[in-house]
């Protein structure tokens, strides 16, 4: 099974690696996400312009990882598209966002907008946020995204499923 990860944070942002971190012993992990930060993007895509994708190196061992000179949602379409290197995706997740993403922030987030990519390619998406800005403690984040990444690859949560 294999996950993808992916943020509006930018490739090094300290959110995803922690996700990561937790995610890799439960399955394998591809990342691919905007070279820089991309918040308050939503959904936008590029189109006008030809999205630059690069090999980074990952902070974690043994994960791939791709930067993507674009939105979030670009990184993901880009990965289920081309970068996925034949491997199945089974579920794609956006995060650990640094600031909450509630209300109508739901509806430009970065972090929402890639997420919402993969259910629109018909996989199971998660998008996590932290409310906290200062004094971000990403631990517990991470350790419930991976439980939720546990109840949707053994069937717990319905398929597909957005959250």
């Amino acid at each position: 099974m294999t996950i993808l990860v992916s943020n509006d944070d930018g490739i090094y942002a300290r959110g995803l690696w922690a996700l990561v971190r937790e995610l890799v012993k439960i399955s394998d992990v591809i990342v691919v996400a905007p070279d820089r930060e991309q918040s308050a993007v939503g959904t936008s895509v590029t189109l006008h312009q030809p999205l630059r994708i690069r090999p980074a190196e990952p902070l974690v061992e043994g994960v791939k990882a791709y930067s993507v000179e674009g939105t979030p949602a670009d990184s993901v379409i880009m990965a289920l598209g081309v970068l996925s290197d034949g491997l199945k995706i089974d579920l794609v997740m956006s995060g650990i966002n640094e600031g909450s993403n509630l209300g109508n922030d739901v509806l430009i987030s970065g972090t929402v907008g890639a997420a919402l990519q993969g259910y629109f390619h018909g996989l199971p998406s998660i998008a996590i946020s932290v409310a906290a800005i200062k004094d971000v403690y990403l631990d517990a984040a991470a350790k419930l995204g991976a439980l939720l990444a546990r109840k949707v690859l053994d069937g717990e949560l319905p398929r597909p499923i957005f959250l």
